[in-house]
């Protein structure tokens, strides 16, 4: 296996997208457990904004995720990790998690990242990377953002408990929260230089306003 590289995505990885989500779906079905549904559309304009990261072996497709801001960039959500199942126990979820997490911390410094998860594999990433469980009520009340669960096979749930719960564990990073920050600062010491820059590669002229 040649060196896998992770970068933010831009155009020139739009061929995945089919691919991307073919990995997303195979592993909801495998662990039976909620994964909302994304289109092609959004996974493309997401490569478009520099929103998502892919991890690429060459150009074969390794591993994705991408981030998303809500309620007026108060909260970013990390969100679709995938690693196909040949990349697994390389360690390649921490080093996408790394960029996600640094792209975010970058871009929205003063944003509140949350992740809704049932993975532990996940949730331990998390918490290495300064996250704490809160509940639903602490995360965002943007409807646009928990419109996104009705792909999910658990939506029945968040229905019937009035959003007070799921399957799915909430999880916060609050930049505000000093043991929170030392803990991510810790977490991404060893690779934050070349994820940086790389992140400054993918937007020389800084990053875009948006509306």
């Amino acid at each position: 296996m040649s060196e896998i590289d992770v970068v933010v995505a831009s155009d020139e990885h739009l061929q995945y997208v089919d691919e991307i989500l073919k990995t997303i779906s195979d592993a909801a079905k495998v662990r039976g457990t909620g994964i909302a549904k994304r289109n092609p559309g959004y996974v493309k304009q997401k490569m478009r904004e520099g929103k998502a990261v892919i991890a690429l072996d060459g150009e074969k497709f390794a591993g994705f995720s991408y981030i998303e801001t809500w309620g007026h960039k108060q909260y970013v959500t990390t969100s679709g990790l995938i690693v196909k199942d040949e990349y697994r126990g390389c360690g390649l979820s921490r080093r996408i998690k790394h960029m996600t997490f640094t792209l975010a911390r970058m871009r929205w410094p003063e944003a509140k990242i949350f992740s809704l998860t049932s993975g532990a594999a996940v949730m331990k990433l998390n918490t290495d990377h300064g996250y704490i469980p809160v509940t639903f009520a602490q995360l965002t009340d943007d409807e646009t953002f928990w419109k996104g669960c009705e792909g999910c096979i658990n939506h029945d749930i968040l229905v019937r408990t009035n959003r007070r719960y799921c399957v799915c564990t909430g999880m916060l990073y609050d930049p505000d929260r000093a043991r929170s920050v030392r803990d991510a600062d810790e977490e991404v010491s060893k690779d934050i230089v070349k994820i940086q820059e790389k992140i400054e590669a993918r937007f020389p002229n800084g990053f875009p306003e948006e509306e």
